[in-house]
């Protein structure tokens, strides 16, 4: 995908990450439902790598290395405004490890890192402070559906991000927002923490999921797709049918859509 900026003079290079790419395709189907609505051109490049947090996370430098400037190859061909992503973590990576971690290149590659990382911004906050956002079109209902949120921890406490996907949900009409307890806490997800250490991560997931169903809420968003595994799981566990969606899926839902920008299957 490569579109020129429509109306609102925009254009931002979309990194898709990998959770979103191969478990939540919805979630980037969203996104550019969304942008295309708000006139915003699209880059979406060919062969564009995981962002490399997991291997830098387990001290594989090389791989994460080859992934940084895989990555700045793919988006560099093109010019753009922003790159957003869906994901707070790949989101995180590219705006805080990548600066942090360039010293282990070379001169040029350092400023190739500041360039892009400048760049960087999660999705729900692009759409609040760059192209504004606007209540959907879906209509007032008798019967809104209850949402809570969970806070990540790479966007909340890491990029200070948190306003901006409460807003996202609150533009549809068709849910009604309440704030559940320790909103802000981690999940326990942890990357691949919930893997190695899989107890110590259910039991910090058990007390966000019973937050989560004090709440009484019906849907449960959040900004990352790694946490949502995490809920996911531990609402499972309980036997709990809340479905757990991306704040750019709600606003999506509550828009008008024309012709969309996602790829087709050939």
């Amino acid at each position: 995908v490569n579109t020129d900026p429509g109306p609102s003079g925009i254009k931002v290079g979309f990194f898709v990450g990998c959770l979103i790419d191969k478990m939540f395709p919805s979630i980037g189907e969203a996104v550019l439902d969304v942008l295309k609505y708000h006139g915003v051109g699209v880059l979406l490049p060919e062969g564009e790598g995981c962002c490399g947090i997991p291997a830098i996370s387990l001290g594989d430098m090389s791989t994460f290395k080859r992934l940084v400037i895989h990555n700045l190859e793919r988006f560099e061909a093109n010019t753009f405004d922003y790159l957003v992503t869906a994901c707070a973590t790949c989101t995180s990576t590219i705006k805080k490890v990548w600066p942090t971690m360039a010293h282990e290149f070379s001169d040029d590659v350092r400023q190739r890192i500041k360039k892009i990382s400048e760049k960087a911004m999660d999705i729900n906050q692009f759409l609040v402070s760059k192209v504004g956002f606007e209540k959907g079109e879906s209509g007032e209902t008798d019967n809104p559906t209850l949402v809570t949120y969970h806070d990540p921890c790479h966007l909340k406490k890491s990029l200070g991000v948190a306003g901006a996907p409460r807003a996202i949900i609150r533009a549809n009409p068709r849910y009604r927002f309440k704030e559940m307890a320790e909103s802000d806490w981690c999940c326990g997800s942890g990357g691949s923490f919930n893997i190695e250490y899989y107890e110590i991560s259910a039991s910090i997931g058990r007390r966000k999921r019973d937050n989560i169903l004090a709440s009484g809420c019906s849907v449960l968003a959040t900004g990352c797709p790694a946490c949502m595994i995490q809920i996911c799981d531990m609402l499972s566990q309980a036997g709990a049918s809340i479905e757990v969606k991306h704040p750019v899926e709600i606003y999506a839902e509550g828009l008008s859509k024309g012709p969309s920008l996602r790829p087709s299957a050939s």
